[in-house]
C-alpha cells in the first residue's frame, strides 16, 4: 500500500512541474516585437552563424525563422525575390557576390541589384555617394583615406546596410630559435630584420633557411600566374615601389619619392647606386656546381638589345629606363598577357634631365576622350622591375600599349629570343638573392647578393642585410607531409592554418611560435534587406525625436539594435575557438591603411540594444505583462510552494522506511 501511495506521489510531482513549467512559459512569455527571417546558404559555418544570431535576437524580442539554401536559389533570393529579411554571406576578391576592386568598398550599394535594398532616396545614401564619387577620383591616397574614413564611418553610423562578422586568419609556425619574423609582412620583407638564436631540433646549418612550396612554373613576372613562381621572383627582383601589407604606397622600394605635378601627372625619383645582380645563367646548375662567386664574366648571360651586355653586379645601375621600360611591357598586348594592370598610363618617359626620374601621366578610361584620375593606380605601381638593357631590343618596330603610350623595340617575336626564354627560368634582378640551381619536384635554391641596397620595408632602415646565406624551398605540394618535415625539423617553418590541433600544440609548445595575419579579402556579415518593413522600409523615413537622437530614424535604430544584440566574440569562440579577426567596418580588414579603425563599433551590449528598441518605440515589456494574467503569479508561487512541501514530505517517508528496513 505505501509503495502504491508512493508512486502515486511520484506521478503527481511530475505531472506537477510539468505544468508548472508550461504557466510559467504562458505567464511570462514575452510577445514578439516582430517576426523576421534570415536566409543563408547551406554549407560551411554560415547556417550556424544564423542560429547563433537568431537565438541572440530573441534576447530583445525579435522572433527569426532560418531558412537555408542551396547557393544557386540562394543567389535568385538575393538578387531576385529578395524574400529575406536578414542575411548572411561570406565574400572574397572575384567571388559571386561582388567585385571588390584592391583598396576600395567591396560593396556596390548604388547597384539596382544590390543585396541590400539601398537607393539613392534613403537617408544619408546620398552623401555616401557623393564621398564615393570623391574618392573615386582622388590620386592623393593620403586624401583618399580621409575621405573612406569619413565615409565608413557614415555608411556604418547613420545606413547600416550590414554587420561585418570575421575575417579569416592565416597562421604560420616557426621553431622558436628563428627571431623577427612578421606575418603581416611575410618571409621576404621579414629577411633582414630575422636572426637564429642558437639550432632547433633537426637543424643542421645555422646558415640555410629551409621552406617549402609547389613547383614554380614561370619566373618571368609578366607571364607567372602562381603563387609559388610569384615567391622566388620577389626574391630575386624589388618591386619599383613599395606597398605595405595594407596597401600603403612607401618610399622604401627603388623609387624613394614622388610628387603629384597636377591632377594626372606624377614624377617619380629612384635610389641611386643601385646596380644590377649578376646575370648568372642558372639552367644547368645543380647542387655539385661550382659556387656562383666562381663565375667568369664569360659565362653571365647577355642581353638582347646591347648584344655583348652582361651584368657583374657592380657594371650597370638601375635607373628611370628600367622602371619605364618595366611598365611599358606591362600594358603592351605584344608581350603582356595582363595589359588590364596598367591600361591607365596615358604617357610614360624619362625626365629630360634626370636619369633617375621619370613621369606618368594618367587616364583612368583611355577609351573616353576625357582625361580621367585612377585612384587605384597605386595599386598596379608596386611591379618588379625589369632589366631594360637585358630583356628589350633595338628593333624599329612601332607598337602601342593599351592606354596608347608609343614603344620602340617591343614586338611580338621578342619573347622567342633566348634572352626572354631564359629569364622564364633563371631571371635575375637588384634584389635580396640570386637563383643558383633548380631540380623540378625537388627543390630551388637561392643564395644571398652581397650587394643588395639594404633598405628594409618594414621600418624603412637602411645598411641591412638578409639574416641568412642560403634559402632552400622544397617542392612538398601536401601539407600534412609538409607539417611532418617540420615538426622533425626539417623545415624552419610552416603554414598552420588548416591544422588547428597541431596549431594549438605549438602554442603551448616553448620550442615553437605561430604567428597569425589576416587573409586578404576574406569577410562574412550580416546584412540588411532594408526594403522590409521592421528593419527598413517606411521606418527609413520616420526620424526620431529623442534628445540626442535627431539624425536617426526608426528604422535605423532597429538595426542597431539588431547589431548590438548579436554577440560576435561569443560566436568566435564557440565556432571558432577565437581565431577569426571580428571587423566593424565596410572595409576588407587586410587593407589596414584604408580600414578606419575608429569607426563606431557595435560591441554586444544588451543595454544599448534595448535603449534603441525604446527609442524606437518597441520597448521591451516587464516580465509577466502579457495575457492579462499578472495576478495569477501569486497562487503559482503558492503552488511551486505546497508542490516542494509535499516532496519534502515523501523524502521523510523513503526515509523512515530505509531505517526501518535497516533496523530490522
Amino acid at each position: 500500500m505505501r509503495k502504491k501511495r508512493l508512486l502515486v506521489l511520484l506521478i503527481f510531482i511530475l505531472l506537477f512541474f510539468s505544468s508548472s513549467k508550461y504557466l510559467v512559459n504562458s505567464f511570462f512569455y514575452h510577445k514578439p516585437i516582430a517576426k523576421i527571417s534570415i536566409k543563408t546558404n547551406g554549407g560551411g559555418v554560415r547556417p550556424d552563424y544564423a542560429l547563433f544570431i537568431a537565438d541572440y535576437l530573441k534576447e530583445i524580442g525579435v522572433e527569426v525563422s532560418i531558412k537555408i539554401e542551396e547557393w544557386v536559389v540562394f543567389l535568385g533570393t538575393l538578387y531576385e525575390t529578395h524574400n529575406y529579411d536578414l542575411g548572411v554571406v561570406a565574400i572574397s576578391r572575384g567571388g559571386a557576390i561582388v567585385q571588390p576592386p584592391y583598396l576600395g568598398d567591396p560593396f556596390n550599394f548604388s547597384s539596382s541589384s544590390n543585396i541590400f535594398g539601398i537607393d539613392i532616396d534613403l537617408p544619408y545614401v546620398n552623401q555616401s555617394e557623393q564621398l564615393l564619387t570623391q574618392i573615386d577620383n582622388t590620386t592623393d591616397y593620403e586624401q583618399r583615406k580621409c575621405l573612406s574614413n569619413e565615409r565608413q564611418q557614415l555608411v556604418m553610423d547613420k545606413i547600416i546596410p550590414l554587420l561585418p562578422l570575421f575575417a579569416s586568419k592565416h597562421y604560420t609556425a616557426l621553431w622558436s630559435n628563428t627571431l623577427g619574423y612578421d606575418a603581416e609582412w611575410g618571409i621576404v620583407d621579414s629577411l633582414p630584420y630575422m636572426s637564429y638564436d642558437g639550432l632547433h631540433n633537426g637543424q643542421q646549418d645555422i646558415n640555410e633557411f629551409k621552406l617549402s612550396d609547389a613547383n614554380w612554373k614561370e619566373l618571368n613576372p609578366l607571364f607567372s600566374d602562381d603563387s609559388s613562381s610569384s615567391f622566388i621572383s620577389s626574391l630575386l627582383m624589388e618591386p619599383i615601389i613599395q606597398m605595405s601589407p595594407g596597401y600603403e604606397p612607401l618610399k622604401t622600394g627603388l623609387v624613394y619619392e614622388w610628387e603629384q605635378i597636377d591632377d594626372t601627372h606624377f614624377q617619380f625619383w629612384m635610389m641611386d647606386d643601385i646596380y644590377w645582380n649578376p646575370s648568372y645563367n642558372s639552367t644547368a646548375r645543380d647542387a655539385n656546381s661550382v659556387p656562383l662567386s666562381s663565375i667568369s664574366s664569360n659565362e653571365m648571360m647577355v642581353g638582347l638589345k646591347d648584344g655583348l651586355t652582361y651584368s657583374d653586379g657592380t657594371n650597370i645601375k638601375v635607373t628611370a629606363k628600367d622602371a619605364v621600360f618595366t611598365y611599358l611591357t606591362w600594358s603592351n598586348s605584344e608581350i603582356s598577357e595582363s595589359t588590364s594592370y596598367h591600361e591607365w598610363i596615358r604617357d610614360i618617359y624619362i625626365d629630360p634631365v634626370d636619369e633617375l626620374s621619370f613621369h606618368i601621366h594618367i587616364d583612368g578610361d583611355p577609351d573616353t576622350p576625357e582625361i580621367e584620375s585612377c585612384p587605384d593606380m597605386w595599386n598596379t605601381l608596386p611591379t618588379l622591375c625589369l632589366p631594360e638593357w637585358f630583356l628589350n631590343s633595338s628593333d624599329p618596330t612601332v607598337t602601342y600599349t593599351e592606354g596608347g603610350v608609343e614603344c620602340t623595340g617591343l614586338y611580338a617575336d621578342m619573347i622567342n629570343t633566348p634572352q626572354w626564354e631564359v629569364f622564364s627560368t633563371s631571371p635575375f634582378g637588384c634584389g635580396k638573392y640570386c637563383l643558383d640551381y633548380s631540380v623540378k619536384n625537388s627543390l630551388t635554391v637561392l643564395q644571398r647578393w652581397g650587394g643588395w641596397y639594404g633598405k628594409g620595408a618594414i621600418t624603412g632602415e637602411t645598411g641591412l642585410t638578409p639574416f641568412i646565406d642560403t634559402i632552400i624551398i622544397r617542392v612538398i605540394p601536401d601539407s600534412s607531409a609538409e607539417l611532418a618535415e617540420f615538426k622533425a625539423g626539417k623545415l624552419d617553418i610552416a603554414g598552420v592554418t588548416i591544422f588547428s590541433a597541431e596549431r594549438k600544440q605549438f602554442q603551448a609548445d616553448s620550442r615553437f611560435t605561430v604567428h597569425s595575419s589576416i587573409s586578404r579579402y576574406s569577410l562574412s556579415f550580416l546584412f540588411f534587406n532594408l526594403r522590409r518593413p521592421f528593419i527598413g522600409g517606411y521606418r527609413n523615413f520616420y526620424w526620431l525625436d529623442e534628445p540626442g537622437k535627431e539624425d536617426y530614424t526608426v528604422g535605423l535604430a532597429i538595426r542597431k539594435a539588431i547589431c548590438y544584440a548579436i554577440n560576435r566574440d561569443e560566436m568566435n569562440r564557440n565556432l571558432h575557438d577565437g581565431e577569426k579577426a571580428i571587423s566593424h567596418s565596410i572595409l576588407f580588414p587586410k587593407t589596414s591603411y584604408y580600414y578606419y579603425e575608429d569607426i563606431i563599433k557595435y560591441n554586444f551590449n544588451l543595454e544599448k540594444a534595448s535603449d534603441w528598441l525604446d527609442v524606437a518605440g518597441y520597448g521591451l515589456p516587464e516580465i509577466g505583462s502579457y495575457h492579462g494574467m499578472p495576478i495569477l503569479i501569486v497562487p503559482l508561487i503558492l503552488g511551486i510552494v505546497l508542490g516542494l512541501a509535499i516532496t519534502a514530505s515523501i523524502l521523510n517517508v523513503i526515509t523512515k522506511n530505509i531505517r526501518k528496513k535497516n533496523f530490522q
